[in-house]
């Protein structure tokens, strides 16, 4: 079984790094949660369930590539509403 993707869980909107990808193991099918951070830096988690080794692999850069993009938008978009006097208050 490969790595399959089933959920994304956003607790830190400023920082796309820390948003978390939510994947089932290929071995056993348990879901487990890791960070866009550890995907880019191609990490490896040990699955909660049955301790397999899951590599992650962000093949051609392509995680690295929307993350830099989602994060340059929020980026933005926080000085946008800075200039106006206002605060961003992601949850």
């Amino acid at each position: 079984m490969q790595n399959q993707i089933i959920g994304l869980v956003v607790s830190n909107m400023v920082n796309v790094d820390f948003w978390k990808i939510l994947l089932r193991c290929p071995k056993c099918g348990i879901k487990n949660e890791a960070t866009l951070g550890q995907i880019k830096r191609g990490e490896s988690i040990q699955c909660i369930a049955c301790a397999t080794k899951i590599s992650l692999k962000d093949e051609n850069g392509r995680v690295a590539k929307v993350a830099k993009q989602v994060q340059d938008v929020i980026d933005s978009l926080e000085k946008t509403v800075e200039k106006i006097g206002g605060s961003l208050k992601l949850k």
